[in-house]
């Protein structure tokens, strides 16, 4: 369920549309460019490629406000007959004080909700 907490002006060089939401961020893994307690625009439905972009990711194993994490979304790929086929999934964080882990084989584990815009304050 989704609650908005407050309503603030967003800068005049933002233009919003339907498939952005703002959430705050907790943590300190995407320090600096994301602060501990910011506000961020978020873009749900993500096209074309992630890599090395920043994403929402959900893990719909666990239950909790830990369910949700921002990354840096890095994917290694190998040419196949086929065309191209992913070999590793590896989420970063941006502070090397806290860890980054490559995603479970299980694709229905993890999903990428959203990409990172931008930090509104």
């Amino acid at each position: 369920e989704i609650a908005a907490e407050e309503w603030i002006e967003t800068p005049p060089d933002l233009k919003l549309d339907e498939d952005m939401f703002v959430a705050r961020i907790q943590g300190h893994s995407m320090e600096p460019r994301i602060p501990d307690g910011s506000l961020c625009v978020f873009r749900r439905n993500v096209v074309g490629s992630r890599n090395g972009r920043l994403v929402l990711v959900r893990n719909s194993e666990l239950a909790d406000d830990n369910q949700y994490t921002v990354k840096r979304y890095k994917s290694e790929k190998r040419h196949t007959e086929e065309g191209f086929e992913q070999t590793r999934i590896r989420l970063e964080s941006l502070n090397p004080a806290y860890p980054s882990w490559d995603l479970d084989e299980d694709s229905d584990k993890y999903q990428v909700v959203a990409e990172f815009v931008r930090v509104l304050g």
